[in-house]
């Protein structure tokens, strides 16, 4: 079961008003100063249909605050992008990891994934079972017959929790800062499947929390891996 992941309550409040509309609706409402969410904390926070997400607890304690910059925080350009179940160097259990602090992909394994992989990570998927069916192919659903899509998007590298969390209680949290790079979240961000390093020094940040709790029971509290921030790309649809 995947762990929950806690924002502010103005995140949640921007995350769950765009969770249902697609890239044309938010333009939509972007065109209206008024409506406008770009703007709003939680906007460059994942798809809410399939990343558990609550509101931070009043009165929670915060162990660890990880602003941006800091070493245990790293955006790997080798993990950005889609990425198959055999991609050939992946981190050791990559799958369970991401899977614990993510839940599944918002995309399927059965669009065009396979041709927008991270290029560190690609090899070569076989899609022979849409040829032989093609209704087989969707944006939305996922088949047993094809490679699992683990990962698809800026993924989030957390180390050394383990240590730093020894003496904190398992109901206290961890704040975590994340730089918005506007270039790689962007529509038609072309560095996005290169080995561009993710830009740290932004002044557009996202705000996440983890529970204690959930990091020791995590596959691996030294290694957390979180598909966590949207793009413009992934809900519009150029990608898949």
């Amino acid at each position: 079961m995947p762990a929950t992941i806690y924002v502010l309550q103005t995140s949640f409040d921007t995350m769950t008003l765009i969770a249902p509309l697609d890239y044309y609706d938010r333009c939509t409402l972007s065109d209206i100063p008024e409506t406008d969410p770009s703007g709003r904390p939680g906007y460059f926070l994942k798809n809410l249909e399939n990343l558990p997400v609550a509101v931070l607890p009043e009165g929670a304690h915060i162990a660890l605050q990880l602003h941006a910059g800091d070493s245990a925080v790293s955006f790997p350009a080798d993990l950005r992008g889609c990425i198959f179940e055999h991609a050939p160097s992946l981190p050791p259990n990559y799958h369970a990891i991401i899977s614990y602090w993510s839940g599944p992909p918002f995309n399927s394994n059965a669009g065009g994934a396979a041709y927008y992989q991270c290029p560190a990570q690609s090899y070569t998927v076989s899609l022979a079972a849409l040829d032989a069916d093609p209704d087989l192919i969707s944006n939305c659903h996922s088949t047993p017959l094809i490679d699992a899509l683990v990962s698809e998007g800026i993924v989030v590298s957390i180390t050394g929790l383990d240590h730093r969390l020894a003496n904190a209680s398992d109901d206290d949290f961890v704040s975590i800062i994340l730089p918005i790079d506007s270039a790689l979240v962007c529509l038609d961000n072309g560095d996005f499947l290169t080995g561009k390093p993710y830009g740290v020094e932004a002044n557009r940040v996202e705000q996440i929390f983890l529970k204690v709790r959930d990091i020791k029971q995590s596959p691996d509290p030294a290694s957390i891996y979180i598909d966590i921030l949207r793009y413009e790309e992934l809900d519009y649809g150029f990608y898949y």
